[in-house]
């Protein structure tokens, strides 16, 4: 009931801001926002890295990436948290790799034109874990 809760909560903001993703300027928008917070993006030593991973919860690093695995007790509440984290995600011009199967939420974090971890990346990571203890 939760995570339909929350998928409704988000569609309800989704209307009410008039804000539709799929619309063209807003992508431009989106695409020039990126383009100004990622231009600045620094990776990650490898000692950085490793000492803010011990101050986040569930991360690892795999394959050049932060990985974590979420698990909720339904497709909705998986549902509901991408959609949470899709809006927060937007808002940063930051966007996970992502995979969900049924009540499962893999994410990978990277900073492709950065080429690595930057701190973008710890920041999303972050968002995303309180977003899953709501």
């Amino acid at each position: 009931m939760k995570g339909l809760l929350l998928v409704v909560t988000v569609i309800f903001m989704l209307i009410i801001s008039n804000l539709n993703p799929f619309h063209f300027s807003t992508n431009l928008a989106a695409a020039v926002n990126n383009e100004m917070i990622m231009s600045n993006a620094t990776v990650l030593s490898t000692d950085d890295l490793q000492n803010k991973l011990k101050q986040l919860e569930g991360w690892t690093e795999k394959d050049g990436k932060l990985h974590r695995e979420f698990q909720f007790n339904s497709f909705v509440e998986a549902f509901g948290f991408m959609s949470s984290v899709a809006l927060v995600a937007e808002s940063m011009g930051h966007h996970p790799e992502w995979f969900n199967v049924y009540n499962r939420v893999t994410i990978d974090l990277t900073s492709h034109d950065a080429g690595g971890i930057t701190n973008k990346d710890l920041e999303l990571a972050q968002k995303a874990n309180e977003l899953a203890k709501q």
